[in-house]
């Protein structure tokens, strides 16, 4: 859903990128930041300190953001770079439902909920392989990400394990159903 507004993102960073781009900052530059600040906020998140945990979250989903639109604008966009952007940003998914899982001890929970984000992108990648394009669902990566830092600074953690869960197998069923509908 946020996704869609990728194209107005793009334009309002436009003269951030421009100044990074001329700065000689490459956008896996920034791809590597996201994965970092990913980890670093998995730690915080696992050290009990969910604040800064969601700071760490936010700044890892703006590194996302940025890198793209610094592909974008500075056209750098790259097949290599967009596989290297994927692969990060599932190891922070990973990284930090796990740390989620440590931090609330609902391990169940956290495991059904990183097993739907895994999901949802496998099944776009594969349906992509059939169809165009498959960016359809409720629970992309951007929204379960802003319903897990909402549930650490609201101290509603595990109920919002519970949501991403749900809306993560949501969207990955959608996808599919999605993709055999216009596979067929």
């Amino acid at each position: 859903m946020l996704s869609r507004i990728k194209v107005h993102t793009t334009r309002f960073l436009k003269p951030l990128t421009k100044f990074l781009c001329s700065a000689g900052v490459k956008p896996n530059h920034l791809t590597l930041a996201g994965l970092l600040l990913g980890i670093a906020s998995a730690l915080m998140i696992a050290n009990s300190k969910p604040f800064l945990g969601s700071v760490f979250i936010l700044l890892s989903g703006f590194m996302d953001m940025l890198d793209g639109a610094l592909a974008r604008n500075c056209g750098k966009v790259s097949p290599l770079g967009g596989f290297l952007d994927s692969v990060f940003d599932r190891y922070v998914d990973v990284a930090i439902f796990t740390a989620l899982g440590y931090y609330t001890g609902k391990w169940l929970v956290a495991m059904l909920a990183v097993t739907g984000a895994l999901l949802v992108s496998y099944t776009r990648a594969r349906a992509e392989h059939v169809i165009d394009k498959c960016d359809v669902g409720i629970g992309e990566r951007s929204e379960r990400l802003l319903i897990v830092v909402l549930g650490l600074l609201s101290g509603y953690v595990y109920y919002s394990l519970i949501v991403v869960a749900i809306i993560a197998h949501i969207t990955a069923v959608h996808r599919t159903a999605y993709t055999l509908k216009r596979g067929g």
